[in-house]
């Protein structure tokens, strides 16, 4: 009998274990609600390297020989306006080759804009080098210039400064609501779980205002956390519930990319107001694989009202639903909202099927389309590399009629962000141009794709004295000093 018993102790006992060791496996692995507090400040750091691919395409816009120098010079020697005006311009060119130099403006200035300029160009690149300031504001902020919070704000999501979460949190608590703005928008960009569970929490308290409440819950949306699934599908459900936070929890759990969530959309989507049907939308546009929310989305291009439309556009475009082609098609040419027809041909480019691509071209070659219907098909066709043979026909044609300057403009400024090899037939007929403006376009092309057998035109427009501004941008391009320009020398 005693055998017996321990033969069965020793059965039962590795079960127990079992049991035991799992169940602290899902206690160590649980997500724990985030708390409030003061962050602890990160160490400071100098930048990031620049990336070269970046910085070889950001010395193409420097306009004469001496251009880096003279940066570095009013970098380290330059009053406020002109330190911003450049920084502006880095930003811009997508420039980060001046890191170092602007990291020591900062470090040094006395001016408030400055400082901020400063952040916004470390915002750009997602540099953490400032996580040390940021923090140490975010802690805070009451004697900071509520300008400078804003940007500490963003430059902390920029760069998802994860060891600011406490400080954001403890100021999203205040009584003060001066900065639940911007402490709510901060956590929807670099919380997770953890915040999503403070969040859906945070959402019932009894002092909230429903713009507040409307906040929170599109900002769980954003985090996604399947944690909050249950509560955020009850209150999408609830229609005693205000219709924006409604709508913002639909979004939510679509995110969550969970299959339960699709017939709850799916049922969702006959509601009443568009701006949920809207939402729905956007929830089902995270099912690629679902034949019901695809059949939703085809059914929504043809909703009445137009945001609705506008988010189904985008949701072909995202999941790439090559069947809905002919119905994008169709709106294209019949939809009565100019916003809705522009979408409609980005998203016909973006699928690629024959018959869109053919409906593109042929807007761009029918004489009846509007040379501003020819602009939006020629920037969708560009954008996706496609249609260039026509394209750059059309081009040519406006050089021939100054009635379609508009046009002419258009197709201009699109090439000039692309600067390809085929480009430069077109390129020469720019620069050829009686018109100041297109002549301007032309060099802007050339910039971009410095094509040899253009060099000599930009030349001889850099040396004719009666080409006045485009003389000096030519000569810039080139390399050219300018008091060569002027005829100093």
């Amino acid at each position: 009998m005693k055998f017996i018993l321990l033969a069965l102790m020793f059965c039962v006992l590795p079960v127990f274990c079992q049991e035991a060791d799992d169940s602290a496996l899902v206690q160590e692995h649980s997500v724990q609600k985030a708390v409030a507090g003061f962050a602890d400040v990160p160490p400071a750091k100098r930048p990031r390297a620049p990336d070269r691919e970046k910085s070889e395409e950001a010395a193409l816009n420097d306009e004469g020989k001496d251009a880096v120098q003279e940066y570095r010079d009013t970098l380290q020697y330059g009053v406020s306006p002109e330190i911003i005006e450049l920084i502006n311009k880095f930003i811009k060119n997508d420039d980060p080759r001046f890191v170092d130099e602007i990291y020591d403006v900062f470090q040094k200035t006395k001016t408030p804009s400055v400082r901020e300029k400063v952040f916004e160009y470390f915002a750009h690149f997602k540099d953490p080098c400032l996580e040390d300031y940021a923090v140490d504001i975010l802690n805070d902020p009451y004697d900071t210039k509520d300008s400078t919070v804003s940007l500490v704000f963003r430059y902390v999501s920029d760069v998802r400064c994860k060891p600011a979460i406490p400080a954001v949190i403890r100021l999203l608590e205040l009584d003060d609501t001066k900065y639940f703005e911007g402490a709510l928008t901060t956590l929807g960009e670099i919380g997770g779980a953890p915040e999503a569970l403070y969040l859906a929490d945070f959402i019932e308290r009894d002092d909230l205002t429903t713009p507040q409440r409307q906040a929170l819950a599109r900002v769980l949306g954003k985090l996604g956390a399947v944690e909050t699934w249950e509560k955020l599908s009850s209150i999408a459900q609830n229609e005693d519930e205000n219709t924006f936070i409604r709508m913002y929890a639909a979004e939510a759990i679509g995110n969550m990319k969970k299959q339960e969530s699709i017939p709850i959309l799916v049922e969702l989507y006959e509601a009443g107001d568009p701006n949920f049907r809207q939402y729905v939308i956007k929830g089902l546009a995270n099912y690629p694989e679902s034949a019901e929310a695809k059949e939703v989305i085809m059914q929504g291009i043809r909703d009445e009202h137009y945001k609705v439309r506008l988010e189904s556009i985008a949701a072909v475009k995202k999941l790439n639903m090559t069947e809905a082609s002919p119905y994008l098609i169709y709106r294209a040419k019949n939809d009565k909202e100019k916003v809705v027809k522009n979408a409609c041909y980005d998203a016909i480019a973006v699928l690629g099927t024959k018959n869109g691509i053919d409906y593109l071209i042929s807007i761009l070659e029918d004489k009846k389309a509007g040379d501003a219907t020819k602009a939006e098909a020629v920037k969708a066709l560009i954008a996706n590399n496609a249609g260039e043979a026509q394209i750059l026909a059309l081009a040519q044609e406006t050089l021939k009629d100054d009635l379609h300057k508009p046009l002419r403009y258009a197709i201009g400024k699109e090439l000039a962000k692309y600067g390809k090899p085929s480009y430069e037939a077109v390129c020469r007929s720019f620069l050829s141009s009686k018109d100041v403006a297109t002549v301007s376009l032309g060099l802007d092309i050339y910039k971009k794709g410095r094509y040899g057998g253009v060099t000599s035109t930009v030349q001889s427009l850099a040396a004719d004295k009666k080409a006045g501004v485009n003389q000096t941008r030519a000569r810039k391009i080139l390399g050219m000093e300018d008091d060569e320009a002027n005829g100093t020398k």
